[in-house]
């Protein structure tokens, strides 16, 4: 949303030059009953399983989440309603679409704190204390943040059509070239082995052959894993999803990836840790997010893995002290074909949130004050519920 259409609504809403006085009025009677509130916003979620999905992360997300709640409330009623109110609400509102709370429930969670709100209003006794004014200026901010909140929806749903229609493009791509170039590849492929064979017999040993045979055949094998992505991106594969010790298959990502012995791994929390998935997939996506910090890094540094479980689910988080992602390019990173590397297909980090949004997960970048990048994994603790969109093969 932009500004101009934030102003537009205020007006149409009626929201004046004397509402943001009133408000601010109100939040010296609401202040001391933002708990209350609060309290009674979060134990409504709990009373619906599909509200409470949401909250993935336990008693501590919901903590967290209850002292955003207070400073939003105080925001929404002290002001300034300008252009960085809308920024930094219209953040709040792409929070509530990537931990995929349904929609319908926006409006419900609005009328609770709606609410709560006017009951305060309407419990101020004293005489100078314009009751209607008040409670008009309340249901103007709140229908505006409302209208805010849904318009991340509309972004999200806008920028799923476009990913669809990119990865249309890119099956319709696959099925007409895949089969033409890995043709010619396995050719390759097979030709290198026949030649390194060749030479082997004939007792041959020449660095320089065998440096560039190597590139070759490296560059063969970079070839194939492009087309594969490109196939993965374009088919809808079931996943075939059961209990998977996590531990081993760090161990296994961590070891394929070959990097320079001044890299260190420290890897916490994964003992005993299983995980509801498909353990190919899932292998992928954390192969790719070890790899991406591994070249984020160069030739020295941390990545560090840390996990940890709930009764929900478990949460894994890759992290490493390199350059981080830049600010401006946050909001694009999990789009089909965007990418900063010059060699990059733009494929990694699709395919990954692909693959985590079919375990009904989550994949984000965490925003923190250290240097470098965090990316969280969420894994739900079980199966799909039947009536989902869930795709779980039981093996």
């Amino acid at each position: 949303m932009e500004f101009s259409q934030l102003r537009m609504l205020m007006d149409y809403v009626g929201f004046g030059d004397d509402a943001p006085v009133t408000l601010r009025a109100v939040h010296s009677y609401a202040e001391p009953h933002f708990g209350p509130i609060v309290d009674d916003f979060y134990a409504t979620i709990e009373r619906y399983p599909e509200a409470r999905a949401a909250i993935s992360g336990g008693d501590a997300q919901v903590a967290r989440l209850k002292t955003t709640l207070v400073q939003w409330l105080h925001s929404v009623l002290m002001g300034p309603h300008d252009e960085a109110y809308l920024q930094a609400h219209s953040r709040i509102g792409r929070v509530h679409v990537r931990i995929n709370l349904p929609q319908e429930f926006m409006f419900s969670a609005m009328d609770r704190i709606r609410g709560g709100l006017l009951d305060v209003v309407n419990s101020v006794s004293e005489a100078s204390f314009d009751k209607l004014a008040a409670a008009r200026a309340v249901n103007q901010i709140l229908d505006v943040e409302l209208s805010i909140m849904l318009d991340t929806y509309k972004e999200d749903w806008m920028r799923r059509v476009q990913s669809n229609e990119r990865l249309a493009t890119i099956g319709q791509l696959a099925a007409s070239i895949g089969h033409e170039l890995r043709n010619p590849l396995g050719v390759m492929e097979s030709s290198l082995f026949l030649v390194l064979s060749r030479l082997g017999k004939l007792g041959v040993h020449d660095a320089s052959i065998e440096k560039h045979l190597g590139r070759i055949g490296s560059q063969v094998g970079a070839c194939g894993g492009t087309i594969s992505s490109l196939l993965e991106m374009a088919r809808d594969a079931p996943l075939r999803a059961k209990e998977v010790a996590l531990k081993p298959l760090l161990e296994q990502c961590i070891s394929g990836l070959g990097a320079p012995g001044d890299i260190a791994f420290d890897v916490e929390g994964t003992a005993e840790v299983m995980v509801y998935a498909d353990p190919q997939q899932l292998q992928r996506v954390v192969s790719n997010l070890l790899g991406n910090a591994v070249e984020a890094l160069k030739v020295r540094g941390h990545v560090r893995v840390r996990a940890s479980q709930s009764e929900a689910g478990t949460e894994i988080l890759i992290e490493d002290d390199g350059p981080g992602v830049d600010p401006s390019v946050r909001e694009k990173i999990f789009d089909v074909l965007f990418t900063t590397r010059s060699s990059g297909t733009g494929l990694g980090l699709a395919l990954c949130r692909k693959i985590v949004d079919k375990h009904h997960g989550e994949l984000s970048l965490v925003e923190r004050a250290e240097p470098g990048a965090c990316f969280r994994v969420w894994l739900p603790s079980g199966p799909s519920d039947p009536g989902t969109s869930g795709q779980a093969v039981r093996e």
